[in-house]
């Protein structure tokens, strides 16, 4: 007589940030005829919890896991308990990379954030060498007045960031402009090697969350090399037109030369090994 198998339950959290509700909907529609799972969602701020219940087979929860992270694409970060800030950290900390915030406003939503996870040190300064710096401080003012347009808040949030990243010495830079000034939108600004990212948010209760999520995002994404949705692009320190987005990222002017020169190296490496091998001096 062979044992009976046991009941197991188990649980597993997919975690995603504004993920595309109509390809989330249609999955879970597909998905809802199997037996023994259960699907919740619990959404805040732009963040979408799918949490996936399974009883009899536990691995029936990766299968369901891996359906919905395969129809969201980049907006499914990660699994299990861990936040967006501990997610964007650990994509930080792989690639090398640093956060700092061009204002004390937007660093206190990120200092909040990162608080909550030991990886949040590794990355982000908590104001140090940035916006609690007197010295970048000026830098930074500085170059709004030389980049944007007097009350051009969009402007003024991609001056800000682009400016952080530089003078802090940080591979991301990140600016918001609008909270608790009584305008209807803020801008947020991420700026990444030479161009910045500005989603516009709808200003209010909660909007600080909104703007702290969203730099995580971007960022993470940008780290990923992943599209940034919801998001313009524009070229940093530019006067830029926000109705005029840049379409894709311009690739160096080296880039050719260099593709070109490695191409002939090859050859003529290729020329010279065949040369040794097929022939001899006389």
């Amino acid at each position: 007589m062979q044992p009976m198998e046991k009941n197991v339950e188990k649980q597993l959290v997919v975690r995603t940030f504004e993920p595309d509700m109509n390809a989330l909907k249609q999955t879970a529609k597909q998905l809802a005829h199997m037996q023994d799972t259960s699907l919740n969602l619990y959404g805040q701020a732009g963040e979408v919890l799918i949490v996936v219940t399974a009883r009899a087979y536990a691995e029936l929860t990766e299968n369901v896991a891996e359906q919905f992270e395969l129809a969201l694409g980049p907006a499914a970060y990660g699994r299990g308990k861990g936040s967006l800030a501990y997610f964007t950290a650990g994509e930080l900390i792989q690639s090398e990379s640093t956060i700092a915030a061009a204002d004390p406003a937007t660093g206190a939503l990120l200092a909040e954030e990162f608080s909550h996870t030991k990886r949040g040190p590794s990355v982000f300064d908590f104001g140090d060498g940035s916006y609690n710096d007197s010295r970048v401080v000026a830098k930074i003012k500085n170059a709004v007045y030389k980049y944007a347009e007097e009350g051009n808040a969009p402007q003024i949030a991609a001056a800000r960031a682009a400016a952080a990243a530089r003078f802090a010495h940080a591979d991301f830079g990140v600016a918001s402009v609008g909270m608790g000034t009584g305008a209807e939108v803020v801008y947020l600004a991420v700026a990444h090697r030479g161009y910045v990212y500005i989603k516009r948010i709808k200003n209010g209760e909660g909007a600080g969350k909104v703007v702290a999520l969203s730099a995580l995002d971007m960022v993470r994404r940008l780290a990923q090399k992943q599209p940034v949705d919801r998001a313009r692009m524009f070229k940093a320190n530019s006067d830029f037109d926000w109705n005029a987005p840049l379409k894709k990222r311009r690739s160096s002017k080296y880039a050719a030369p260099i593709a070109v020169l490695a191409v002939l190296l090859v050859a003529l490496a290729v020329a010279c090994w065949y040369f040794f091998t097929h022939f001899s001096l006389g």
